[in-house]
C-alpha cells in the first residue's frame, strides 16, 4: 500500500488560468516594447492617415485634415503633392521588347486616331510610354463639379473608351480619379479622396455594366496629391481635374 505522505498532489486547477494570465501578460509586455519603438515622424503619419481616413468627429478629427483634436494643438500636414513628370510617361522602368513597345505604340496611335475621327480629341489625350497607354480625360467632360454622376453628354467619351477596351482584351485598364487641391466637405464627400475615389469607382460600374469584366479593371482615387501642374490658377486647377485610364497587357495572356 503506497503512504500516503508520499501520494502525489492533484493539480489545482487554478494553475491552467494562472498559466493564461501569464502569456497574456507576456503578449501586453511584448505588445508595449514594439510600440515603444516608433519614431515621432512614424507616429505622427500614422496619425496623418488615419485622420484623414477615418474623418468623423467620433475619431476626435476635424473636418479639415491638416489639423486633429486629441487635445493638443500640433498640426499635421500631409505630404506635398508631387507634380507629374515626363519621366512618369516616356520612360519604363525595365526593358521592354521591341515587339511589345511597336505593338503599344500601335495601339496608343489607333486610340489617338479614333479619338480624333470622333471629335473627342479636344477632351482625350493620349501618352504612351513603350509598356503602357495612358488615355487622359479631361473632369469637366464627365462629371458636374463636386459631383460623382456621369454627365449624359460624357456618353460618347464612354462609349468611345469601351470600344478601345473591348478592341484590346488582353490589356487591363486601371482608372484613376484625379482632383484639384479645393477643399471638399460635404455629407456625401468629406474629402478630396473620397470624390475622387467614388468617381473612379462609378466610371468602373459603368464598363461593368457594359460587359468589361471586372478582372480587368481597377479604380483609384489620388485626390489632389498628383497635380500636372500647379494649383495656382483656375486654368491649371481644371487641368488637374481629371480621369486616367491606364492600359497595360496582362501578363498572363502571354
Amino acid at each position: 500500500m503506497q503512504d500516503p505522505l508520499f501520494e502525489e498532489e492533484e493539480v489545482a486547477g487554478w494553475i491552467v488560468t494562472y498559466a493564461d494570465l501569464m502569456s497574456l501578460l507576456l503578449v501586453f509586455f511584448i505588445l508595449l516594447y514594439s510600440l515603444s519603438k516608433l519614431t515621432e515622424s512614424t507616429l505622427v503619419s500614422a496619425l496623418s492617415s488615419i485622420q484623414i481616413a477615418l474623418n468623423s468627429e467620433g475619431a476626435l478629427t476635424r473636418l479639415n485634415p491638416t489639423q486633429y483634436s486629441g487635445g493638443g494643438t500640433e498640426i499635421i500636414k500631409p505630404a506635398d503633392p508631387q507634380l507629374a513628370t515626363n519621366d512618369d510617361l516616356t520612360y519604363s522602368k525595365e526593358p521592354i521588347d521591341d515587339v511589345e513597345r511597336e505593338h503599344v505604340k500601335e495601339i496608343a496611335n489607333d486610340t489617338a486616331n479614333k479619338f480624333a475621327a470622333e471629335n473627342l480629341d479636344s477632351q482625350i489625350a493620349v501618352f504612351e510610354d513603350g509598356e503602357k497607354i495612358t488615355i487622359r480625360v479631361d473632369g469637366a467632360s464627365l462629371f458636374e463639379s463636386g459631383e460623382a454622376d456621369v454627365l449624359w453628354s460624357a456618353e460618347p467619351i464612354f462609349e468611345a473608351l469601351y470600344r478601345i477596351f473591348v478592341t484590346y482584351p488582353d490589356y487591363n485598364i486601371s482608372i484613376k480619379g484625379h482632383t484639384d487641391n479645393i477643399p471638399i466637405n460635404t455629407t456625401r464627400f468629406p474629402s478630396n479622396w473620397e470624390l475622387s475615389a467614388i468617381r473612379a469607382t462609378t466610371t468602373l460600374r459603368y464598363f461593368l455594366e457594359k460587359g468589361i469584366p471586372p478582372e480587368r479593371m481597377t479604380a483609384t482615387g489620388y485626390a489632389d496629391v498628383i497635380p500636372l501642374v500647379p494649383n495656382d490658377t483656375p486654368e491649371h486647377r481644371a487641368q488637374n481635374r481629371r480621369a486616367e485610364f491606364v492600359l497595360q497587357r496582362n501578363k498572363n495572356n502571354n
